[in-house]
């Protein structure tokens, strides 16, 4: 027997589907649900570094009329769910960060060279270099880190999830064995005509 969907699964799985599609397979409660992540992610893409606690003020409003107001715990949940979606977005700040250091330091090039100062241009292009790691090696993978898998061979069907036994197996398979004997005997094989 198969567990049930939860909700963040139906979600996650109807996140890039229009508003139609998405409609046909989730209640109007997790649509909301979808909703308020949608625009929790879109704020948190704005602002990087926006806190936990001002996201579930932003949630118990009812982001910003955009959406339901939705009660201080829900918000919580609401901002878990988020961020197990898509993942930890504090990695954003620094790449947010590195980006507009190495745009201001590319408009300071630009002025520099407009002024005839090289020294100016050269401290950019220092900058630059710096911040998009131009100036170190890349870095080689290391393969010896790679641990394959480890499978243990089993003959019981039930470890697999969605696999039910088959009673009776050895009748089963001299069944379809017969059946698809018949089944290529029925074939005609057909040459190309050139």
């Amino acid at each position: 027997m198969m567990k049930e969907d939860t909700t963040y699964d139906r979600i996650e799985r109807s996140l890039f589907k229009d508003q139609e599609e998405a409609a046909r397979t989730l209640s109007a409660r997790e649509l909301e649900i979808k909703r308020r992540m949608m625009l929790c992610v879109s704020k948190k893409m704005e602002e990087p570094l926006v806190e936990d606690a001002e996201m579930v003020n932003f949630l118990m409003a009812g982001c910003a009329g955009q959406a339901e107001r939705v009660s201080k715990s829900q918000a919580y949940r609401d901002i878990a769910m988020m961020n197990r979606l898509v993942g930890n977005i504090q990695l954003a700040a620094k790449s947010w960060y590195r980006y507009m250091i190495v745009e201001g330091a590319k408009k300071a090039y630009d002025v520099a060279i407009k002024n005839n100062d090289a020294k100016g241009a050269a401290a950019c292009l220092d900058k630059i270099g710096k911040y998009t790691r131009c100036d170190k090696e890349d870095d080689a993978f290391d393969y010896s880190q790679m641990i394959p898998p480890s499978f243990e061979p089993s003959d019981d069907v039930t470890l697999v999830e969605g696999l039910e036994p088959v009673d009776n197996v050895e009748e089963k398979r001299r069944q379809l064995r017969a059946y698809f004997k018949g089944q290529a005997e029925d074939a005609k094989i057909m040459k190309n005509e050139e």
